[in-house]
């Protein structure tokens, strides 16, 4: 019997999970809800609520403002959530939505697609055998115009929820978890950071809003005993692990889209985890701790101090 799962959003990132829910056999797309009833073809509903009583799992694919009022609905309709990034645009947000998870039994995942990108995942696996003492991050945007939503914060919850909280979660799934963030603002939505690890490591983390389409415009620069891990993006990878040993590149540009990109691989752990194969990759506490440190980050830039984290 298939899983029948419903969108609710009906935008570009929602087109990317049902391209990809298409091909898995055990799924069934019954229908879509969005505000906009023109983006939501035959399979349209009304409103949010008769999307509920219609399908055993819910991708939220709405804008960042609406994720946690539409997953706590859901889940305390009895459904399975796939909540895009990020899971809440605020720490009460995301601390509710976080208890409402742990009541229930049903799969709660966020949509932290950079975690299951190759590139990354190699990252993790050289990190195994070389343990790293410190690292620099950047993620940066060209611009907030184009579209124009992203410039808007009533719709985005801020620069930090849009593509900087995917290297917050990152950075945890690469290092651990977080003891402390400094911030510091140089002009709007334009940050740098330092991160404290509980292990003991430092990173610097960088973030701009406006610096035009430069690549690459995400990176891990990682460092430790005689060995350097850099990225570009998610299109390759170069490394020098050993103090004799050789640079190597390893290149993923040829890979489908939605498999450099890691969009396939969670959908199928999402189908997984509802169908009693595996635990949801990525959990309701991941998605808490990633608004945790946009949270942190504003807070420190705000107020010009260092800000522990519990």
């Amino acid at each position: 019997m298939s899983v029948k799962i419903g969108f609710a959003g009906c935008g570009y990132i929602a087109g990317v999970h049902m391209t990809n829910l298409k091909r898995d056999q055990r799924v069934a797309i019954t229908c879509t809800y969005d505000p906009d009833p023109s983006r939501t073809g035959a399979i349209g509903v009304k409103d949010f609520d008769q999307l509920l009583s219609r399908v055993d799992a819910v991708y939220v694919t709405a804008p960042n403002t609406l994720h946690a009022e539409l997953a706590r609905k859901a889940i305390a309709a009895g459904q399975h959530v796939f909540c895009e990034k990020p899971m809440a645009t605020t720490l009460d947000a995301a601390r509710q939505l976080f208890e409402a998870t742990q009541a229930k039994q049903t799969v709660f995942q966020v949509g932290f697609n950079r975690r299951f990108a190759p590139v990354y995942r190699r990252v993790k696996e050289l990190l195994q055998s070389a343990p790293p003492h410190c690292a620099h991050i950047k993620m940066n945007r060209g611009e907030l115009l184009k579209p124009v939503w992203t410039g808007d914060e009533q719709i985005t919850g801020g620069f930090l929820f849009e593509t900087p909280i995917h290297m917050f979660d990152m950075m945890r799934f690469q290092f651990g978890d977080v003891a402390a963030i400094t911030a510091r603002l140089s002009r709007e939505n334009d940050f740098s950071m330092l991160i404290e690890f509980q292990s003991g490591l430092h990173a610097t983390f960088v973030t701009s809003a406006d610096a035009s389409w430069f690549f690459p415009y995400e990176r891990l620069e990682i460092f430790g005993e005689y060995f350097t891990i850099e990225t570009e993006e998610l299109e390759a990878l170069r490394y020098r692990v050993g103090l004799d040993a050789p640079t190597r590149t390893e290149d993923y540009r040829d890979l489908a889209h939605e498999v450099k990109m890691g969009f396939a691989e969670g959908d199928r752990l999402f189908v997984d985890a509802i169908l009693g194969k595996s635990a949801p990759p990525v959990t309701a506490l991941d998605g808490y701790r990633s608004v945790e440190l946009a949270c942190a980050c504003y807070q420190s830039a705000r107020e010009k101090r260092r800000i522990a984290l519990a």
